[in-house]
């Protein structure tokens, strides 16, 4: 079995062009220092991080390492439990997890185990000393973030299946790897007198998913407005697509009973975890044809003062065999690199692997990526140019634009909202709601928030001080305590504009109960 059809040259290659990735520091040295977020990646059994029947990682941690999202540095290990792995960070070295100084070393956990749980050989299990290092690695004060991953069966229930709440928002036993009974995702491939074939995961067609719907106020002609779920929020729009799969396992949002100590209450309120994306059973002859299953799930844990959880049905949607393919081009069988369908299918993928990433960044972290993004859009030639006496909303609009061209649209939402102020003055589980109210009276709330910031930032820190192009980025915390007094600013604008506007309404809603009493 090759080690990978694609050598990290070529991957390399296909994400630039996707993405234009290069070294942003070297090029604009007076932007922030990216955020820097250490992954561990866990496997066991037969993965591997090259090579092996799956064929390995290697396109995953290439694009990690792409600096495709300029605000981030991702640093990733790969350690294999069983230390069967000569690729790995220690290569053929068992280590257990708490051997690996997770609380120093990293921000997250990717756990790609094949194993299934109770083996005959104890060790391979994870112990309750682990299970209580992870209960740690994702409390308070360093709300680290866990991927699990799976597939069909019991496969990856030794490392995953028992992890506090991680572990039951994946189905153990998933439905099996045979018909009737399983999960087969495939798109039909390019050779259909084989009908739904193992190869066609290794093609350039994904599945289509369906995303969770997020409401979002409505447009200007009354048609509602809705967002996926961060991580699927695309350079391009919503991700609709994840490879393909002959056996998957099923992502669950399970049942959460009120006061439930393993899900935690934070000021009254509950956090649970919701089916973010479904796909479609789509054998005819299996037995959930037609039928809709859990592809992810998630759980946002920082409104309660832990980490977030990411459950994958299976990581076939990680591996290189569906990815960059089974067969060396050109077979049809050579993954999505190989053919401009397949490209724009990988950019998509792209982005939900680099959101992954993102989202499941502790709480500082994604504040270095916030003020990383912000002191970048500050010296944008838009702003340079910008009157400090410019609107309020004009601020807004243009700094919402500078930043998606940085970043996908939900990720922009996060920074404009997640300042110190938000958290005391409402809970994020109530920014949908409070945005969708606005938008009923014709009041963005986002656009007045990052007005407010962009405008402060301009006033204080920017060209609009009159300083001098700059050589280096300025401390952290000065520009983080500039943008909350602009955040302070945009809502007090928001809410006199709201109070105008309601003042306005009165005479139209009188006139209307005039008249119905006529009728």
């Amino acid at each position: 079995m090759p080690r990978g059809l694609l050598d990290r040259e070529s991957i390399e290659l296909g994400i630039k062009q996707r993405w234009g990735a290069g070294d942003w520091v070297a090029r604009f040295p007076w932007w922030r220092a990216p955020a820097e977020v250490r992954i561990l990646i866990y496997a066991d059994g037969a993965v591997r991080f090259a090579g092996g029947g799956f064929l390995g990682m290697q396109y995953v941690n290439t694009l990690l390492n792409s600096r495709a999202y300029p605000y981030v540095r991702f640093h990733v290990d790969f350690v294999h439990r069983d230390g069967l792995d000569p690729d790995a960070t220690f290569a053929n070295v068992k280590k257990k997890l708490t051997e690996l100084d997770i609380m120093a070393r990293y921000d997250q956990i990717w756990f790609f185990g094949i194993n299934g749980a109770r083996n005959p050989d104890p060790g391979i299990d994870l112990e309750a000393a682990e299970h209580a290092l992870l209960d740690q690695f994702v409390a308070a004060p360093k709300f680290g973030g866990i991927l699990v991953t799976g597939d069909h069966a019991d496969l990856g229930r030794s490392l995953a299946g028992y992890i506090r709440r991680a572990g039951k928002m994946r189905l153990y036993p998933a439905p099996p790897n045979q018909p009737d009974g399983w999960n087969t995702t495939l798109t039909e491939g390019p050779d259909s007198n084989f009908g739904y074939d193992f190869d066609d995961q290794s093609d350039d067609r994904p599945q289509t998913i369906r995303w969770r719907r997020y409401p979002l106020g409505f447009t200007t002609f009354g048609v509602r407005r809705f967002r996926p779920h961060p991580l699927l929020c695309g350079p391009d729009g919503p991700i609709s697509v994840l490879p393909d799969h002959q056996h998957e396992g099923e992502a669950l949002a399970p049942v959460v009973a009120p006061g439930d100590p393993e899900w935690p209450t934070r000021n009254g309120y509950q956090e649970k975890p919701q089916v973010i994306a479904w796909g479609t059973v789509k054998d005819p002859q299996a037995t959930k044809y037609g039928q809709e299953i859990g592809l992810l799930s998630a759980y946002d844990g920082h409104n309660v003062d832990v980490g977030r959880i990411l459950a994958d049905s299976t990581w076939h949607h990680w591996f290189d065999i569906n990815l960059t393919g089974r067969y060396p081009a050109p077979s049809p069988y050579a993954g999505f690199d190989e053919t401009p369908e397949g490209g724009a299918v990988l950019k998509q993928l792209d982005a939900f692997f680099l959101n992954v990433g993102v989202w499941l960044s502790p709480p500082a972290r994604q504040a270095e990526m916030r003020a990383a993004a912000w002191w970048s859009i500050l010296w944008d030639a838009r702003f340079v140019e910008m009157s400090a006496h410019a609107p309020i909303e004009h601020f807004g609009r243009q700094a919402l634009d500078a930043l998606n061209r940085r970043a996908p649209r939900c990720t922009v939402s996060s920074w404009v909202t997640d300042w110190p102020i938000f958290k005391e003055k409402m809970p994020h589980w109530e920014w949908p709601m409070f945005e969708e109210r606005f938008q009923l009276i014709s009041l963005p709330f986002e656009t007045y928030v990052a007005g407010g910031i962009a405008r402060e930032l301009h006033t204080h820190l920017g060209a609009g001080s009159g300083r001098a192009f700059p050589s280096e980025a300025i401390a952290k915390r000065e520009l983080e305590a500039v943008a909350q007094r602009g955040a302070a600013a945009g809502l007090a604008m928001l809410a006199t504009q709201l109070d105008t506007e309601l003042k306005s309404a009165q005479p139209l809603v009188a006139a209307q109960f005039d008249l119905r009493q006529v009728k």
